[in-house]
């Protein structure tokens, strides 16, 4: 499967989860974790397990650019850079249906590193499929929260 097609299906399944019932608590808070566990295994630095959080067919969407996850680990702080990072999540929406999920949350950082410190916020919808008894990232679209005078 190409990019345009995956991309395309993904929309596709967004657009029809509308119309799912909202996941069950279990199912729900198991998404939740797997998020969390993305952005763990991204602030520990550690790219093998960063990867193993993800789908071959992994795509980002971030600042107008479209990733895959060899470009997305390319451009991953190497341990020892100094980076830091907190996160905090506010999910409004997880969305099951069978071995596909996807939620919308908005994403608070503070980040630390040779830039200096920082604070970002995202709102973000992450797309998710389960591997076994495991939910893996196969698309996140990040999109940068400016506020006026920030």
């Amino acid at each position: 499967m190409n990019r345009r097609d995956f991309i395309g299906a993904a929309g596709s399944v967004m657009a029809g989860a509308y119309a799912l019932p909202s996941a069950s608590q279990d199912q729900a808070a198991a998404i939740r974790r797997a998020v969390e566990g993305y952005y763990a295994a991204y602030r520990g630095l550690d790219k093998a397990k960063y990867r193993a959080c993800l789908t071959g067919d992994y795509v980002l969407l971030e600042n107008g650019e479209l990733l895959d996850a060899d470009g997305d680990l390319a451009v991953m702080a190497s341990p020892g850079s100094g980076y830091q990072r907190t996160d905090a999540f506010d999910f409004r929406s997880v969305k099951v249906q069978a071995d596909v999920a996807y939620a919308v949350y908005f994403l608070t950082s503070d980040i630390k590193d040779q830039q200096g410190d920082r604070h970002r916020e995202w709102l973000e919808s992450m797309i998710l499929r389960r591997s076994g008894a495991a939910w893996r990232t196969a698309l996140l679209h990040s999109t940068r929260v400016t506020k006026p005078g920030g």
